[in-house]
């Protein structure tokens, strides 16, 4: 089939009448099929337009799927080279239709065409747009934009800087009308039905650019639509309340500022759950002290003013912290598994051993038994409480694809198509699959879309780190073991700096010495290696340091810089580039001859310091040794990064003089310069490091 028309209806009976009678006087000169998907609509005249189109495809869902997952299904119904999806509200104009499919056939590299829109005036409407951001956003979607009606950042959203009569790529069109071919639909997936309704359109356009296709406005195909903006009429319309999520799903998924925090899920989650066991440790011992001095009368003993109490909540923040910290408390599983009344006895237990046994071993009596004890009894009942509420908002959050850990499968596209055979819906085990990547890079026919039809080919392995940041990936899940080989290993090493969960679907000794866990993906035990090891902690404790030793040596740089640009222009010295594997390109400036100058020179390489890009302590600029242990690179992420001095500073002494390090920290930072013999004997000591001149 050339072409299958989809209009997905919902309670516009007439609206959809008119569109279908326009489709059949006007129909394309090619073969085509008509799909109409009705989303369990009550309004009356739906069974007199089936009985009047006879020759539609029909699909009457028994309840609302929502506009992506109905388009999806109409789309799945015809296999077609080109899929026209269509509004009810839509109205063919003459030619229309042929003019749509020629200008597709004329650019391949069109993921997305969308046509011009007209009112039913004749007038243009504002169909191609640009991408939002956050002053768009409060313009459009927020009273506020009532103040500036004629904004700059709304004229420029809405594209009002041409004249909408030239063919030109733009970043999104309305999905009211559009057209997509066979091929970008298999490489880009369809429409993510997480969106009930509204951007859907801008979703799928975005992935479109993300996988090399292009969008484009074509205002040579004219159709008339009845367009009805119902998410600005009012703000508590449900149609406002449906953009709005949407939106908030849509920024869940592509935010770059999201993007950022999930990587740093599991340090959040546990200091937001231990904020919050921590601040009912508190009103436990509030709830304790009100009830003591409610029960006065029954004790003999007057009740201590509450400031006593002071020292000792500090002092029980520590304990109940160590004792949860060592007893799993704030571990992934249980973040994810919820309360189970065992372990959390167990470790309430343990809390009321330290602090009884503290208070009672104390020199001084500065605590109400009375108090202590009923702080404990509501403390049980209330971190009970934190741990269902944590497990229900996880869970909640899940459900509504608010959580999801967008995920890239590595593997043969068979073991990957068996195991999404036989496994449920991985979105609800909190994954979302973005596409999948084979070992080496094939035609695209050869790799059809998985699952439902909606887990792309995105390409070959050697794609990887450049598919893992276009896509917004946390996780990628393999299920093959790297080769032998370092540039086997060195992308891992690249996803590890770059906090990326590591996943393996294999069950083999090798994950146990990279630190891997054992955990479930689907239905099949699998291996992790999370990106919250304990390294950003280390790095954390080195950037403090780093930052002291460059800010002060910067300054001097800076003082120096005329001299140094002299010496530049006079060839005296000149700067040396090194590509480290897995970090930026250092530069180190040396001497004519290949000499380092002393580092209060080295603005460049401060620079690199400053950033975190080579450290105070590591390998040498001037060569790595090869990769004899992959593990050990995987446990430790900064094993090789370049460093100003280290261990190969002695030059064979082993191990090397405080002397050695200090000598090559100031005057020959990174081992990179030195005579041309020096440096000739580190590279051939040392292979795997590609130097280049400037």
């Amino acid at each position: 089939m050339r072409l299958s028309i989809v209009i997905v209806h919902y309670n516009t009976p007439e609206d959809l009448g008119r569109c279908l009678e326009s489709i059949r006087t006007q129909a394309p000169s090619c073969d085509h099929e008509v799909v109409v998907v009705d989303n369990a609509s009550t309004a009356p005249g739906l069974d007199e337009l089936q009985a009047a189109y006879q020759d539609v495809r029909w699909v009457r869902n028994t309840e609302n799927l929502g506009y992506g997952k109905a388009c999806n299904q109409g789309m799945a119904l015809v296999p077609a080279d080109y899929h026209l999806v269509l509004n009810p509200d839509i109205v063919v104009l003459p030619g229309s239709l042929d003019a749509l499919l020629r200008f597709a056939a004329d650019n391949p590299r069109a993921g997305i065409i969308g046509p011009q829109l007209l009112n039913e005036d004749g007038s243009v409407q504002e169909s191609c747009r640009r991408f939002y951001t956050f002053w768009t956003l409060i313009l459009r979607r927020t009273p506020l934009g009532k103040l500036r009606p004629n904004s700059d950042t709304v004229a420029r959203h809405l594209m009002r800087d041409f004249d909408h009569a030239s063919v030109r790529p733009v970043d999104w069109v309305l999905g009211g009308c559009l057209l997509v071919s066979r091929e970008a639909l298999g490489r880009c997936g369809p429409m993510d039905d997480r969106f009930f309704l509204y951007f859907e359109d801008v979703d799928w356009c975005y992935r479109m650019w993300q996988c090399g296709f292009e969008v484009l406005y074509q205002p040579e195909a004219r159709f008339i639509h009845r367009h009805r903006r119902s998410s600005a009429r009012g703000t508590f319309n449900r149609s406002f309340w449906l953009h709005l999520t949407s939106l908030i799903s849509f920024y869940e998924k592509w935010s770059l500022v999201v993007y950022v925090a999930k990587k740093w899920r599991r340090p959040v989650e546990v200091a937001l759950h231990w904020g919050l066991d921590m601040g009912l440790l508190g009103l436990s011992l509030l709830g304790a002290y009100g009830l003591r001095w409610l029960a006065q009368p029954l004790f003999d003993t007057d009740l201590l003013r509450l400031a006593w109490y002071g020292d000792w909540f500090l002092w029980s923040t520590v304990m109940v912290t160590a004792a949860f910290a060592l007893m799993g408390r704030y571990s992934g599983a249980v973040l994810r598994r919820g309360l189970c009344w065992g372990p959390h006895l167990r470790q309430m237990g343990m809390v009321a051993l330290l602090l009884l046994a503290g208070s009672y071993l104390g020199r001084e009596q500065v605590v109400s038994r009375a108090v202590l004890v009923a702080c404990l009894l509501f403390y049980t009942l209330l971190s009970a409480w934190a741990l269902r509420l944590v497990h229900g908002i996880h869970g909640r959050l899940t459900r509504g694809y608010l959580a999801l850990e967008r995920t890239l499968l590595v593997g043969p596209a068979a073991s990957l198509h068996a195991w999404l055979e036989t496994d449920q819906d991985p979105r609800q085990s909190g994954v979302d699959i973005v596409g999948y990547v084979t070992p080496t890079a094939a035609p695209t026919d050869d790799h059809g879309p998985l699952g439902r039809g909606d887990i792309p080919w995105l390409g070959a392995d050697e794609h990887l780190l450049d598919l893992v940041e276009r896509f917004r990936v946390s996780q990628v899940a393999f299920w093959e073991r790297p080769g032998s080989t370092s540039a086997a290993w060195r992308p891992l090493m690249s996803l590890r700096r770059r906090r990326v969960r590591l996943r393996w679907l294999l069950d083999e000794a090798w994950l146990l010495d990279v630190g891997a866990r054992a955990d479930d993906f689907g239905r099949r035990a699998s291996g992790v290696l999370d990106p919250d090891d304990g390294q950003a902690l280390r790095r954390g404790a080195w950037r403090v340091p780093e930052v002291m030793v460059a800010l002060p040596l910067l300054a001097v740089a800076g003082i120096l810089a005329p001299w140094r640009r002299w010496r530049r222009q006079q060839a005296r010295i000149r700067g040396e580039v090194f590509n480290c594997p897995d970090c930026p390109e250092l530069t180190v400036e040396v001497t004519a001859d290949g000499a380092s100058l002393p580092l209060w020179w080295q603005w460049s390489l401060l620079t690199s310091l400053l950033k975190g890009h080579v450290g105070l302590v590591g390998a040498a600029l001037s060569g790595h040794e090869p990769v004899a242990d992959p593990a050990r690179w995987l446990r430790d992420a900064d094993a090789h990064r370049p460093g100003l001095t280290g261990p190969w500073a002695a030059r064979g002494e082993q191990p090397a003089s405080p002397a050695a390090l200090w000598r090559t920290f100031f005057m020959n930072p990174g081992g990179g310069g030195g005579t041309d013999a020096e440096v000739a004997d580190d590279q051939t000591n040392a292979p795997g490091q590609e130097v280049r001149g400037p």
